[in-house]
């Protein structure tokens, strides 16, 4: 799907709230910049739309709203969300770059900061059992924790929590709501954006991902 040909074809009033979120991640990617140069996956709109919209259409609508008016209010102060997540990400893979642009980077009050380790902590108990039940599957994705970070690889656990730092406390609030009424009933929002990322390439299933890798590792 090509993103300036999808601006033209419909006005930004009339995609729902999730696309306008992307919409707006994407603007914001590709202004972010590379110390080795711009990087493929800022060429690649599919991708980005796809994994992107497993994300946020496994959040309440309240939360996606919410994070909507974020990037606004961000675009209006001529912050990059996106940047400031990999700034973020920066402290584990790349600390002595880190150091010398940290002061780039909003002040996090302790309910922020807070609510992301909550969350971020949450999120990794959920994809634990995931890696285990679907271990091929796993296999393709990121390592999951911090203590596996070095310079080019970044974890999930790395990834995730610099995501949740450039949230506001609003959102991070509706989203923790989302996240433990969803463990109430008994299910894991690891889970549901997980499956929506695995049917956005054609699987019906995590099962069925799952055995398809397998018998790709066995060849």
């Amino acid at each position: 799907m090509n993103h300036s040909s999808r601006k033209e074809r419909v006005g930004m009033n009339d995609i729902s709230v999730r696309e306008q979120i992307v919409a707006a991640e994407w603007d914001m990617f590709q202004a972010t910049h590379n110390k080795g140069g711009r990087a493929s996956c800022q060429d690649d709109y599919s991708t980005f739309f796809n994994m992107r919209m497993a994300q946020f259409d496994a959040w309440s609508d309240e939360a996606a709203e919410s994070y909507l008016e974020d990037l606004k209010a961000a675009c209006d102060a001529g912050r990059n969300l996106v940047a400031e997540k990999y700034l973020h990400m920066m402290k584990n893979t790349h600390p002595a770059e880190y150091e010398t642009q940290k002061c780039f980077l909003p002040i996090m009050s302790n309910e922020i900061t807070a609510l992301a380790n909550a969350i971020c902590d949450e999120m990794i108990a959920q994809t634990i059992p995931l890696r285990e039940a679907f271990p091929h599957v796993g296999e393709s994705g990121r390592p999951l924790f911090s203590d596996t970070d070095m310079y080019g690889f970044t974890s999930v656990q790395t990834y995730q929590l610099g995501e949740l730092l450039t949230y506001s406390e609003n959102t991070l609030q509706l989203l923790k709501k989302h996240l433990f009424a969803l463990k109430a009933e008994g299910r894991s929002l690891a889970r549901e954006i997980l499956s929506r990322s695995i049917c956005s390439y054609g699987f019906s299933s995590l099962d069925e991902a799952e055995a398809v890798a397998s018998a790709r590792a066995k060849n």
